[in-house]
């Protein structure tokens, strides 16, 4: 008996659980190894005493089984308690007590077992704050979080959802068939499950969603699916951020962007061409493209006429008869003002928009136009009009920038205006010119005609009637022959004067051998008379050109010859004229000591150069020169010649490519 007692002893001490017996008192007989562990206390300690000294405890006062009279023999307690250790320190355990019933139905004793629960409670509570944060976080994000099944059936959804879609509760979300109804377009969420099947998630796909009144919220969706045991597809979870803040601000960079694209191709149109019709007609089509407008017109007003003319237009039926159309305007007044020659308006950045009528082949459908004001210097110019069902949902930066365009095609307008003028007067003083040149070689070629027949003729008959004097003067008469003699000295210098000046002003090789022979003779002259190094040569002349040009060619090229011997210093002078096509080109160079184009020298005057200029811009050519203080001097000249009778023998920019 002893020895089976010390086998059940043996077996309880080796249970994984705490194991106490108590008897009819509450005192304990039995105390195992691990109840010894948990507690504290020693087995030998805890013999006597009674389970509310061990576990110190509120519910042994108020719960316990040795006081409570509803006991049966199949009463089992299991509840968790909170007990004190010997040391003091508190551990949750639970506990499942048993009473011991004798066979007259009356209580000998208590079994109780009971197990520290610490790490069970502590993963409890774990998993409760766990489920508590992500309760919140579902719950308190701004976010919108879904989860539905495979089959779209909306499961839960957090309050950001119905907060940002417009509804009132989480019910009404439920109650949809299918999660495609939150979105603008069904075919957004079919494409999203598309590349959740396939990759298994989707991040930051941008979508639609619908609110409950129909209108959009830009989202931007993240989303994975749910797979059971098997690797199957059992759901979806999502969240998606509302982005219809970022996606307004991009717009509205994106519409900055495009204003600005827009005002740079106006400009970029003024500054590369001056037809006023190809600057209207760009803005309008960049302003239609940028605010979706299907009709667009702009008028300019004809002060001189007293109306309005349509200068440019896009989208008007085929059937209005475009150059007789007239806007008929809604205020009569408004008209009135407009086509008066002596308006003024204060600047502004935009003025009020005003209606007009254009003539429709369909009388009963009137087009209606909306129309913003062009304005030069303070004046209306003219004005564009658009649709006015259109206009009417223009924010207030898309009237601003059609006021902003206004001003600038009313700067570009008068800017035209000017470019027109000055051209105007600059073609009047080319033409003036002209005639001003053309007039001085004509009364110089008069003047060196009469140079040279009748001052030359009255020279010639003045000698010779000296000739007659000297015959019949006494031989003996040595003074009076010195006279004579002298004064025949005086006339020949004066008439080799006379052809000199006569030379300069319209050499008669010129007119009759043409330019090679007249500058050959001329620079030989210079030659003669000068220690200068000359060297001299055409090319490509087969045969007589234009006598206007030669004239031009050769005065350019006493211009250049005799500001290289006043005021270049130099010892070598090069001249070369060169015909090719589609220009003659003329080069003159020395190696003086050349100049400061910039610099106001009195000492060297410029009107020789500025008469070739100007002689060169009446024929439509281009000058170029190019100096440097003791680097010598070049000028280079293009005349343009007509095609008829060239003989081309070389391209003009590559023959003498090393003196160019």
């Amino acid at each position: 008996m002893e020895m089976h007692n010390k086998s059940i002893a043996a077996i309880l001490n080796n249970l994984s659980e705490a194991f106490m017996i108590m008897d009819a008192n509450g005192r304990i007989n039995y105390f195992n190894n691990v109840a010894a562990r948990i507690t504290g206390y020693a087995g030998f300690e805890a013999k006597g005493m009674k389970c509310q000294d061990i576990f110190k405890t509120i519910s042994c006062d108020t719960d316990c089984l040795m006081s409570n009279s509803d006991i049966t023999p199949k009463t089992n307690y299991k509840r968790e308690l909170e007990i004190t250790r010997k040391n003091g320190t508190k551990i949750p355990v639970e506990c499942t007590r048993n009473i011991l019933i004798d066979s007259d139905g009356l209580m000998f004793g208590v079994v109780e077992v009971f197990k520290k629960i610490s790490q069970v409670k502590r993963l409890e509570d774990n998993l409760i704050y766990s489920e508590f944060k992500y309760r919140r976080l579902f719950e308190s994000t701004k976010d919108m979080i879904f989860i539905i099944s495979k089959q779209g059936v909306i499961i839960e959804v957090n309050q950001a959802t119905v907060d940002l879609l417009d509804y009132k509760e989480k019910e009404e979300l439920y109650l949809l068939d299918n999660i495609e109804h939150i979105f603008i377009d069904p075919i957004h969420w079919h494409v999203c499950k598309k590349h959740i099947d396939l990759n298994g998630f989707v991040q930051d796909f941008e979508v639609g969603f619908k609110k409950k009144d129909g209108t959009r919220l830009h989202g931007s969706l993240s989303a994975n699916i749910f797979l059971d045991d098997n690797g199957n597809i059992v759901g979806y979870e999502g969240i998606a951020k509302d982005i219809t803040a970022r996606m307004d601000s991009f717009r509205r960079l994106y519409k900055h962007h495009q204003e600005l694209v827009l005002l740079n191709t106006v400009s970029l149109t003024m500054n590369s061409s001056q037809n006023l019709k190809q600057v209207l007609n760009t803005a309008l089509n960049e302003a239609m493209k940028l605010l979706n407008f299907s009709i667009g017109t702009i008028f300019l007003i004809n002060h001189d006429q007293a109306q309005f003319e349509l200068q440019t237009w896009k989208g008007l039926p085929e059937q209005v008869n475009k150059p007789q159309i007239k806007p008929i305007f809604h205020d009569t007044q408004l008209m009135e003002f407009f086509l008066g020659k002596d308006n003024c308006l204060t600047p502004k950045s935009i003025f009020p928009s005003f209606k007009i009528t254009l003539e429709s082949p369909d009388k009963n459908r009137p087009i209606i136009l909306s129309c913003f004001l062009i304005t030069e210097k303070g004046s209306p110019s003219g004005f564009m009009a658009f649709p006015l069902s259109e206009t009417q949902d223009l924010s207030l930066e898309d009237f601003n920038l059609l006021g902003s365009l206004g001003n600038f095609l009313g700067g570009s307008i008068a800017n035209i205006k000017l470019i027109r003028t000055v051209q105007k007067h600059r073609e009047e003083l080319k033409h003036l010119t002209a005639r001003l040149f053309q007039s001085q070689e004509i009364e110089c070629k008069r003047i060196a005609r009469e140079l040279h027949d009748e001052t030359g003729s009255a020279l010639i008959g003045i000698n010779f009637n000296l000739e007659a004097v000297e015959k019949i003067m006494p031989p003996d008469d040595p003074v009076m022959n010195n006279i004579i003699k002298n004064i025949k000295q005086q006339i020949n210098h004066t008439y080799q004067e006379m052809r000199r000046i006569s030379h300069l002003l319209h050499p008669a090789l010129l007119t009759d051998l043409g330019l090679e022979p007249a500058l050959d003779s001329y620079l030989n002259q210079i030659t003669q008379q000068s220690s200068l190094n000359i060297d001299f040569k055409m090319v490509g002349f087969t045969g007589r050109i234009d006598p206007d040009i030669e004239t031009v060619l050769y005065r350019f090229s006493q211009e250049a010859l005799s500001n290289t011997i006043k005021y270049a210093k130099a010892t070598f002078f090069k001249l070369s004229i060169i015909k090719g096509y589609p220009s003659i080109i003329f080069i003159a160079e020395d190696d003086g000591i050349g100049f400061d184009p910039d610099e106001n020298n009195h000492e060297r005057p410029s009107l020789g150069l500025l008469s070739m200029r100007e002689r060169t811009a009446i024929r439509g050519g281009k000058f170029l020169l190019r100096t440097e203080k003791g680097k010598g001097t070049r000028i280079r000249i293009e005349i343009p010649i007509k095609n008829e009778g060239l003989s081309i023998l070389m391209e003009p920019e590559n023959f003498f490519a090393a003196d160019l």
